[in-house]
């Protein structure tokens, strides 16, 4: 299937068995559940999907199963989020090869490399695979920031079709679709500005949440879409009390826990990762069955 940023992507979960296993049975009753529920598509192996966690094998397993399970119902991006760009063209080739239909790069983290070098390893990596390849702007988890004077050579890249962008300063945010947003799709990276950033110009966005309620977000999306403002700005407020719930430290373990409360009991994250408190998955339960029952 043609890679497409519009809509809403699940940067989905990865399951694991008691042992501390991939659990292939719910990762693939996961998938059929986002499908059915509207997803647009599938992150998969992205950070979510605790790819940092996963051994290498482990990862093109996590790939060939969603690719098989979805059977090109929706579009599916993987993860290539090491820091070196050797490892980056090869996890981009094998999401080729295994069918997937874009590839999720971030700068090169931990390293430092200059903005030449940021933009040669997006270079690199766009001559070595045949994949769409959506940038990543997450400066919280890297150290690092795509600026519009990267971004404007990154556009430069044919195989550079959109941004997954964790930029907190809607400010920053609105100049970014401004200089390059016609060149690039600028999607939304973080669930509790997908609202004010669709409004902005983003054509959707990759969020975390969606693993719990995924036709929430459809929904959310498909009003502000067709200009239903206040019926969205309903759900936006709405939301944040979910993503307050999860989004702490140890994500996603806590994100994890919650999934038993859709259905989707998926184990718990892999340590160093905790699970949530007590108090935060109670908060999470209240938040989720408040979004199943708001009707807009």
């Amino acid at each position: 299937m043609k890679f497409t940023a519009d809509g809403i992507y699940t940067a989905i979960v990865t399951p694991f068995t008691a042992n501390d296993e991939f659990d292939e049975k719910a990762f693939r009753k996961l998938i059929d559940f986002q499908v059915d529920e509207g997803a647009g598509g599938l992150l998969v192996a992205g950070g979510s999907g605790e790819y940092v966690s996963l051994t290498p094998s482990e990862r093109k397993k996590v790939v060939e199963v969603a690719v098989d399970q979805v059977r090109g119902r929706i579009p599916i991006i993987v993860g290539a989020l090491a820091p070196a760009t050797r490892e980056v063209l090869d996890t981009a080739k094998h999401a080729a090869d295994a069918g997937a239909d874009a590839v999720l790069v971030l700068p090169p983290y931990y390293i430092k490399p200059s903005a030449d070098g940021i933009v040669e390893h997006f270079a690199t990596i766009a001559d070595g695979t045949s994949l769409p390849i959506v940038a990543y702007n997450n400066t919280g988890r890297t150290g690092l920031t795509l600026d519009i004077p990267i971004l404007e050579r990154l556009t430069k890249l044919p195989s550079v079709v959109a941004l997954k962008e964790c930029e907190r300063d809607l400010a920053v945010v609105s100049a970014k679709i401004k200089a390059v947003g016609e060149r690039i799709a600028v999607m939304s990276g973080d669930d509790d500005l997908g609202f004010p950033t669709f409004l902005l110009g983003s054509p959707g966005g990759i969020f975390m949440t969606a693993n719990l309620v995924p036709a929430f977000h459809k929904k959310l999306f498909d009003a502000t879409k067709r200009g239903d403002i206040a019926n969205a700005k309903k759900a936006h407020y709405a939301l944040l009390a979910l993503v307050e719930a999860l989004y702490t430290a140890n994500h996603p373990g806590p994100l994890k826990d919650a999934m038993a409360y859709v259905g989707q009991p998926i184990g718990a994250a892999r340590t160093p990762l905790q699970h949530g408190s007590a108090e935060s998955l109670k908060r999470a339960k209240a938040a989720i069955e408040a979004l199943q029952s708001l009707v807009f």
